[in-house]
Protein backbone atom coordinates (compact mmCIF):
# COMPACT_ATOMS: atom_id res chain seq x y z
CA UNK A 1 0.00 0.00 0.00
CA UNK A 2 2.62 2.49 1.12
CA UNK A 3 4.07 1.89 -2.25
CA UNK A 4 1.29 2.61 -4.26
CA UNK A 5 1.09 5.62 -2.28
CA UNK A 6 4.69 6.72 -2.79
CA UNK A 7 3.86 5.78 -6.92
CA UNK A 8 0.84 8.48 -7.47
CA UNK A 9 2.80 10.85 -5.19
CA UNK A 10 6.02 10.64 -7.48
CA UNK A 11 2.86 10.92 -10.70
CA UNK A 12 1.04 13.54 -8.82
CA UNK A 13 4.52 15.69 -8.38
CA UNK A 14 5.67 14.84 -12.15
CA UNK A 15 2.20 16.24 -13.28
CA UNK A 16 2.59 19.59 -11.18
CA UNK A 17 5.94 20.21 -12.63
CA UNK A 18 4.41 19.82 -16.33
CA UNK A 19 1.44 21.94 -15.43
CA UNK A 20 3.83 24.59 -13.74
CA UNK A 21 6.14 24.65 -17.22
CA UNK A 22 3.60 24.53 -19.29
CA UNK A 23 1.89 27.84 -17.72
CA UNK A 24 4.94 28.98 -17.05
CA UNK A 25 5.80 28.64 -21.24
CA UNK A 26 2.35 30.13 -21.70
CA UNK A 27 3.30 33.32 -20.17
CA UNK A 28 6.46 33.55 -22.05
CA UNK A 29 4.70 33.41 -24.85
CA UNK A 30 1.98 35.80 -24.45
CA UNK A 31 1.26 37.68 -27.32
CA UNK A 32 1.55 41.36 -27.12
CA UNK A 33 -0.20 44.30 -28.38
CA UNK A 34 0.95 47.51 -30.49
CA UNK A 35 -0.92 50.46 -31.05
CA UNK A 36 -1.02 51.98 -34.62
CA UNK A 37 -3.02 55.21 -34.84
CA UNK A 38 -3.80 55.33 -38.13
CA UNK A 39 -5.60 58.78 -39.28
CA UNK A 40 -7.06 58.76 -43.26
CA UNK A 41 -10.15 60.12 -44.60
CA UNK A 42 -12.93 57.57 -44.06
CA UNK A 43 -15.83 60.05 -45.32
CA UNK A 44 -16.81 61.93 -48.38
CA UNK A 45 -15.09 61.42 -52.02
CA UNK A 46 -11.41 61.21 -50.22
CA UNK A 47 -12.70 58.47 -48.10
CA UNK A 48 -13.85 56.41 -50.80
CA UNK A 49 -11.07 57.40 -53.48
CA UNK A 50 -8.06 57.06 -51.12
CA UNK A 51 -9.27 56.06 -47.26
CA UNK A 52 -11.35 52.95 -47.56
CA UNK A 53 -9.12 51.50 -49.61
CA UNK A 54 -6.08 51.86 -47.58
CA UNK A 55 -8.13 50.87 -44.50
CA UNK A 56 -8.53 47.46 -46.12
CA UNK A 57 -4.93 47.31 -47.27
CA UNK A 58 -3.73 48.29 -43.57
CA UNK A 59 -6.17 45.22 -42.33
CA UNK A 60 -4.87 42.83 -45.17
CA UNK A 61 -1.30 43.26 -44.38
CA UNK A 62 -1.63 43.21 -41.18
CA UNK A 63 -3.46 39.67 -41.00
CA UNK A 64 -0.40 38.44 -43.50
CA UNK A 65 2.10 39.60 -41.26
CA UNK A 66 0.52 38.45 -37.82
CA UNK A 67 2.27 37.74 -34.88
CA UNK A 68 5.95 38.97 -34.84
CA UNK A 69 8.88 38.47 -33.10
CA UNK A 70 11.41 41.44 -31.42
CA UNK A 71 13.94 40.48 -29.21
CA UNK A 72 12.20 37.15 -28.00
CA UNK A 73 8.98 38.73 -27.50
CA UNK A 74 5.62 37.93 -29.83
CA UNK A 75 3.80 41.36 -30.41
CA UNK A 76 1.08 41.79 -33.10
CA UNK A 77 -0.30 44.90 -34.47
CA UNK A 78 -3.86 46.22 -33.22
CA UNK A 79 -4.55 48.80 -35.43
CA UNK A 80 -6.72 51.68 -34.41
CA UNK A 81 -8.56 54.03 -37.65
CA UNK A 82 -10.02 57.78 -37.11
CA UNK A 83 -11.49 60.09 -39.49
CA UNK A 84 -8.70 62.98 -40.34
CA UNK A 85 -10.67 64.43 -43.47
CA UNK A 86 -7.01 65.19 -45.26
CA UNK A 87 -6.91 68.31 -43.24
CA UNK A 88 -4.50 69.89 -40.93
CA UNK A 89 -7.05 70.54 -38.55
CA UNK A 90 -8.27 66.50 -38.69
CA UNK A 91 -4.91 65.74 -38.20
CA UNK A 92 -4.67 67.77 -34.74
CA UNK A 93 -7.48 66.13 -33.98
CA UNK A 94 -7.32 62.68 -34.84
CA UNK A 95 -3.21 62.60 -33.57
CA UNK A 96 -4.77 64.57 -29.71
CA UNK A 97 -7.26 61.29 -29.75
CA UNK A 98 -4.76 58.57 -30.83
CA UNK A 99 -2.21 60.04 -27.75
CA UNK A 100 -4.49 60.62 -25.52
CA UNK A 101 -7.18 58.76 -25.58
CA UNK A 102 -6.08 55.51 -27.36
CA UNK A 103 -2.41 55.78 -26.01
CA UNK A 104 -1.11 54.59 -29.37
CA UNK A 105 2.77 53.61 -29.94
CA UNK A 106 3.21 54.03 -33.41
CA UNK A 107 1.47 56.68 -35.72
CA UNK A 108 0.36 57.20 -39.48
CA UNK A 109 -1.53 60.18 -41.41
CA UNK A 110 -2.36 60.56 -45.10
CA UNK A 111 -2.43 63.62 -46.34
CA UNK A 112 0.30 66.49 -46.42
CA UNK A 113 -1.52 68.84 -44.63
CA UNK A 114 -3.14 66.37 -41.56
CA UNK A 115 1.06 64.70 -40.87
CA UNK A 116 2.80 68.21 -41.09
CA UNK A 117 0.28 69.25 -38.46
CA UNK A 118 0.63 65.88 -35.97
CA UNK A 119 4.23 66.44 -36.50
CA UNK A 120 4.75 68.85 -33.04
CA UNK A 121 2.72 66.55 -31.46
CA UNK A 122 4.28 63.55 -32.32
CA UNK A 123 8.01 65.21 -31.68
CA UNK A 124 6.36 66.34 -28.35
CA UNK A 125 5.06 62.80 -27.15
CA UNK A 126 7.73 60.78 -28.61
CA UNK A 127 6.05 58.99 -31.23
CA UNK A 128 6.97 57.34 -34.38
CA UNK A 129 5.23 58.93 -37.45
CA UNK A 130 5.00 57.38 -40.35
CA UNK A 131 3.06 60.34 -43.44
CA UNK A 132 1.68 60.21 -46.72
CA UNK A 133 1.42 63.01 -49.41
CA UNK A 134 4.00 65.05 -47.20
CA UNK A 135 6.18 67.90 -48.78
CA UNK A 136 9.65 66.43 -48.52
CA UNK A 137 11.10 69.53 -47.33
CA UNK A 138 9.22 68.66 -44.23
CA UNK A 139 11.27 65.77 -42.94
CA UNK A 140 14.22 68.13 -42.76
CA UNK A 141 13.78 69.26 -39.32
CA UNK A 142 11.77 66.73 -37.83
CA UNK A 143 13.70 63.76 -37.41
CA UNK A 144 10.41 61.48 -35.87
CA UNK A 145 8.81 61.65 -39.38
CA UNK A 146 9.24 59.42 -41.81
CA UNK A 147 7.32 58.26 -45.08
CA UNK A 148 6.81 54.80 -46.59
CA UNK A 149 4.29 55.69 -49.38
CA UNK A 150 6.39 56.59 -53.00
CA UNK A 151 7.17 60.01 -53.40
CA UNK A 152 6.04 61.91 -56.35
CA UNK A 153 8.95 63.96 -56.47
CA UNK A 154 11.38 60.39 -56.20
CA UNK A 155 9.57 58.44 -58.17
CA UNK A 156 8.12 61.26 -61.69
CA UNK A 157 11.55 62.71 -62.55
CA UNK A 158 12.84 59.09 -64.54
CA UNK A 159 9.86 59.45 -66.48
CA UNK A 160 11.40 62.62 -67.67
CA UNK A 161 14.71 60.53 -68.24
CA UNK A 162 12.94 58.17 -69.81
CA UNK A 163 11.48 61.07 -72.63
CA UNK A 164 14.75 62.60 -73.60
CA UNK A 165 16.29 59.14 -74.44
CA UNK A 166 13.03 57.61 -75.58
CA UNK A 167 11.28 60.14 -77.07
CA UNK A 168 13.42 63.29 -77.99
CA UNK A 169 10.62 64.90 -79.84
CA UNK A 170 8.65 65.14 -76.67
CA UNK A 171 9.45 69.10 -76.13
CA UNK A 172 6.09 70.34 -74.90
CA UNK A 173 4.27 68.56 -72.06
CA UNK A 174 0.85 69.30 -69.91
CA UNK A 175 0.10 68.60 -66.71
CA UNK A 176 -3.75 68.54 -65.05
CA UNK A 177 -3.48 67.88 -61.48
CA UNK A 178 -6.00 67.81 -58.49
CA UNK A 179 -6.15 71.01 -56.94
CA UNK A 180 -4.51 69.73 -53.58
CA UNK A 181 -1.10 69.11 -52.18
CA UNK A 182 -1.03 65.99 -53.83
CA UNK A 183 -1.85 67.62 -57.28
CA UNK A 184 0.86 70.50 -56.29
CA UNK A 185 3.46 67.85 -55.38
CA UNK A 186 2.87 66.06 -58.66
CA UNK A 187 3.10 69.38 -60.77
CA UNK A 188 6.24 70.75 -59.07
CA UNK A 189 8.14 67.70 -59.27
CA UNK A 190 7.26 67.62 -63.23
CA UNK A 191 8.16 71.43 -63.48
CA UNK A 192 11.86 70.39 -61.58
CA UNK A 193 12.10 67.31 -64.30
CA UNK A 194 11.38 69.09 -67.50
CA UNK A 195 13.48 72.20 -66.43
CA UNK A 196 16.45 69.76 -65.65
CA UNK A 197 15.78 67.65 -69.54
CA UNK A 198 14.84 70.58 -71.19
CA UNK A 199 11.34 70.07 -71.51
CA UNK A 200 8.66 72.92 -71.67
CA UNK A 201 5.35 72.68 -69.63
CA UNK A 202 3.21 74.16 -71.95
CA UNK A 203 0.00 73.90 -69.03
CA UNK A 204 -0.37 73.02 -65.26
CA UNK A 205 -3.80 72.87 -64.56
CA UNK A 206 -4.83 72.32 -61.24
CA UNK A 207 -8.72 70.96 -61.09
CA UNK A 208 -10.83 70.38 -58.00
CA UNK A 209 -10.85 67.05 -57.05
CA UNK A 210 -14.85 66.43 -57.45
CA UNK A 211 -15.05 67.74 -60.98
CA UNK A 212 -16.56 65.31 -63.09
CA UNK A 213 -16.57 67.26 -66.83
CA UNK A 214 -13.14 67.60 -68.35
CA UNK A 215 -14.42 68.86 -71.34
CA UNK A 216 -13.22 72.76 -70.43
CA UNK A 217 -9.60 71.68 -69.08
CA UNK A 218 -9.19 69.25 -71.90
CA UNK A 219 -10.28 71.88 -74.82
CA UNK A 220 -7.91 74.46 -72.74
CA UNK A 221 -4.92 72.03 -73.19
CA UNK A 222 -5.36 71.49 -76.63
CA UNK A 223 -4.53 75.11 -77.37
CA UNK A 224 -1.24 74.52 -75.67
CA UNK A 225 -0.32 71.73 -78.18
CA UNK A 226 1.59 69.35 -76.06
CA UNK A 227 3.37 66.50 -77.18
CA UNK A 228 2.73 64.53 -74.12
CA UNK A 229 -0.55 64.99 -71.49
CA UNK A 230 0.17 64.16 -67.98
CA UNK A 231 -3.42 63.20 -66.69
CA UNK A 232 -6.17 60.43 -66.31
CA UNK A 233 -8.00 58.93 -69.23
CA UNK A 234 -11.20 60.76 -68.24
CA UNK A 235 -9.06 63.80 -69.41
CA UNK A 236 -7.89 62.24 -72.86
CA UNK A 237 -11.21 61.48 -73.86
CA UNK A 238 -12.13 64.38 -74.78
CA UNK A 239 -8.93 65.01 -76.14
CA UNK A 240 -8.76 62.04 -78.67
CA UNK A 241 -12.11 63.05 -79.45
CA UNK A 242 -10.30 66.43 -80.32
CA UNK A 243 -7.87 64.60 -82.26
CA UNK A 244 -5.20 64.71 -80.06
CA UNK A 245 -2.37 62.16 -80.72
CA UNK A 246 0.51 62.62 -78.91
CA UNK A 247 1.99 60.26 -75.88
CA UNK A 248 -0.72 60.45 -72.66
CA UNK A 249 0.67 58.82 -69.27
CA UNK A 250 -0.69 58.98 -65.75
CA UNK A 251 0.79 59.34 -62.12
CA UNK A 252 -1.85 57.57 -60.51
CA UNK A 253 -3.21 54.70 -62.72
CA UNK A 254 -6.25 53.28 -62.21
CA UNK A 255 -7.65 50.29 -64.03
CA UNK A 256 -11.35 51.47 -63.81
CA UNK A 257 -9.56 54.52 -65.70
CA UNK A 258 -9.20 52.18 -68.50
CA UNK A 259 -12.82 50.02 -68.30
CA UNK A 260 -14.67 53.81 -68.45
CA UNK A 261 -12.96 54.66 -71.62
CA UNK A 262 -12.47 51.42 -72.75
CA UNK A 263 -9.00 49.47 -72.96
CA UNK A 264 -8.53 49.65 -76.89
CA UNK A 265 -8.68 53.73 -76.36
CA UNK A 266 -5.97 52.99 -73.20
CA UNK A 267 -3.73 51.52 -75.48
CA UNK A 268 -0.27 52.95 -75.42
CA UNK A 269 -1.06 55.12 -72.39
CA UNK A 270 2.30 54.98 -69.91
CA UNK A 271 1.25 53.86 -66.16
CA UNK A 272 3.58 55.53 -63.59
CA UNK A 273 4.49 55.14 -59.94
CA UNK A 274 4.73 51.74 -57.81
CA UNK A 275 1.71 49.72 -58.61
CA UNK A 276 0.93 46.19 -58.56
CA UNK A 277 0.58 45.67 -61.93
CA UNK A 278 1.69 43.96 -65.52
CA UNK A 279 3.54 41.15 -63.42
CA UNK A 280 6.29 43.20 -62.17
CA UNK A 281 6.56 42.05 -58.69
CA UNK A 282 4.86 38.67 -57.91
CA UNK A 283 4.64 39.31 -54.25
CA UNK A 284 2.70 42.79 -55.33
CA UNK A 285 0.45 40.61 -57.30
CA UNK A 286 -0.45 38.17 -55.07
CA UNK A 287 -1.72 40.52 -52.21
CA UNK A 288 -3.49 42.66 -55.22
CA UNK A 289 -5.51 39.44 -55.56
CA UNK A 290 -6.23 38.18 -52.10
CA UNK A 291 -6.77 41.90 -51.59
CA UNK A 292 -9.73 42.21 -54.85
CA UNK A 293 -11.06 38.78 -53.72
CA UNK A 294 -11.74 39.98 -50.45
CA UNK A 295 -13.02 43.28 -50.96
CA UNK A 296 -14.28 43.04 -54.58
CA UNK A 297 -12.86 46.26 -55.31
CA UNK A 298 -9.68 47.13 -56.80
CA UNK A 299 -6.18 47.76 -55.02
CA UNK A 300 -5.34 51.15 -55.76
CA UNK A 301 -1.63 52.48 -55.87
CA UNK A 302 -2.55 54.28 -52.45
CA UNK A 303 -3.51 51.28 -50.45
CA UNK A 304 -0.88 49.27 -52.08
CA UNK A 305 1.67 51.86 -50.58
CA UNK A 306 -0.39 51.57 -47.08
CA UNK A 307 -0.59 47.93 -47.24
CA UNK A 308 3.70 48.03 -47.19
CA UNK A 309 3.70 50.63 -44.09
CA UNK A 310 2.93 47.57 -41.99
CA UNK A 311 6.04 45.58 -43.45
CA UNK A 312 8.49 48.41 -42.64
CA UNK A 313 7.28 49.36 -39.81
CA UNK A 314 7.34 45.58 -38.98
CA UNK A 315 10.86 44.89 -40.46
CA UNK A 316 11.85 47.81 -38.52
CA UNK A 317 10.65 46.75 -34.91
CA UNK A 318 12.80 43.45 -35.81
CA UNK A 319 15.57 44.47 -36.76
CA UNK A 320 16.29 47.54 -34.24
CA UNK A 321 15.14 44.38 -31.57
CA UNK A 322 13.04 47.37 -29.60
CA UNK A 323 9.35 48.07 -30.01
CA UNK A 324 9.83 51.30 -27.15
CA UNK A 325 13.44 52.41 -27.80
CA UNK A 326 12.57 55.30 -30.66
CA UNK A 327 16.34 56.38 -30.85
CA UNK A 328 17.02 52.95 -32.00
CA UNK A 329 14.15 52.37 -34.26
CA UNK A 330 14.99 55.91 -35.83
CA UNK A 331 18.39 54.92 -36.35
CA UNK A 332 17.38 51.38 -37.99
CA UNK A 333 15.09 53.41 -40.16
CA UNK A 334 17.58 55.88 -41.29
CA UNK A 335 19.83 52.96 -41.94
CA UNK A 336 18.27 49.76 -42.81
CA UNK A 337 17.07 48.09 -45.22
CA UNK A 338 13.60 46.94 -45.20
CA UNK A 339 11.30 43.82 -46.63
CA UNK A 340 8.08 45.58 -48.84
CA UNK A 341 6.15 44.06 -51.78
CA UNK A 342 8.39 45.52 -54.13
CA UNK A 343 11.66 43.57 -52.33
CA UNK A 344 13.90 45.26 -49.94
CA UNK A 345 13.93 48.94 -50.52
CA UNK A 346 15.83 51.32 -48.01
CA UNK A 347 14.83 55.30 -47.12
CA UNK A 348 16.84 58.00 -48.83
CA UNK A 349 16.15 61.12 -50.71
CA UNK A 350 18.80 63.66 -49.01
CA UNK A 351 19.25 65.48 -52.17
CA UNK A 352 15.50 67.04 -51.67
CA UNK A 353 15.45 67.96 -48.49
CA UNK A 354 19.34 67.10 -46.48
CA UNK A 355 18.16 64.22 -44.60
CA UNK A 356 15.96 62.00 -46.56
CA UNK A 357 13.48 59.85 -44.30
CA UNK A 358 11.54 58.81 -47.80
CA UNK A 359 11.55 55.49 -48.64
CA UNK A 360 12.81 54.89 -52.05
CA UNK A 361 11.09 53.02 -54.24
CA UNK A 362 12.01 51.68 -57.93
CA UNK A 363 10.52 53.72 -60.72
CA UNK A 364 8.14 51.57 -63.17
CA UNK A 365 6.71 52.93 -66.67
CA UNK A 366 4.47 50.59 -67.96
CA UNK A 367 2.33 50.71 -71.66
CA UNK A 368 -0.81 49.53 -72.05
CA UNK A 369 -1.20 46.91 -74.38
CA UNK A 370 -4.06 45.12 -74.25
CA UNK A 371 -7.18 44.45 -70.96
CA UNK A 372 -5.00 44.22 -67.69
CA UNK A 373 -1.78 43.51 -70.21
CA UNK A 374 0.83 45.51 -69.85
CA UNK A 375 4.64 46.16 -71.15
CA UNK A 376 7.59 47.60 -68.87
CA UNK A 377 9.11 50.05 -71.03
CA UNK A 378 11.28 51.19 -68.17
CA UNK A 379 12.10 50.05 -64.65
CA UNK A 380 14.66 52.45 -62.62
CA UNK A 381 15.62 50.92 -60.13
CA UNK A 382 15.89 52.86 -56.46
CA UNK A 383 19.06 53.53 -57.08
CA UNK A 384 18.96 54.78 -60.31
CA UNK A 385 15.67 56.91 -58.84
CA UNK A 386 17.66 58.41 -56.18
CA UNK A 387 20.69 59.45 -58.28
CA UNK A 388 18.10 61.19 -61.10
CA UNK A 389 16.68 63.07 -58.09
CA UNK A 390 19.76 64.44 -56.84
CA UNK A 391 20.51 65.63 -60.51
CA UNK A 392 17.11 67.30 -60.76
CA UNK A 393 16.80 68.62 -57.40
CA UNK A 394 20.71 70.23 -57.01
Amino acid sequence: MKRWLSLAAVVVLCLALVIGAACKGGEEKEVKQLKLGIGIPLSGLLGAVIGIPAKGAFELANKKIGDFTVAGQKYRWKLIFEDNLMTAAGGVATTTKFVFEHKVDFMHQAGGGAGMASIPICEDKGIILDMAGGDPSVFTDHRCAFQVAATWALNIPPLFDWLAKEHPEVKRVAVEVPDNETGVAVADACAAAAYYYGLQIVASELVPIETTELYPVATKLMTKNPDLVLGPPTLLMPMWDMGYDGLAANYYWLESYAEDAGWDRCKGYLALMPNPIGDVWPEAMTFREEYEDRYHAELTPAAFWAGNVMYVLTSALEQAGTVDDNEKIMETLETGTFDTMVGPLKYGGKALNGVGHMLVWPSPILEVVGEQEYHVVAMYTPEETEAIAAEVYK
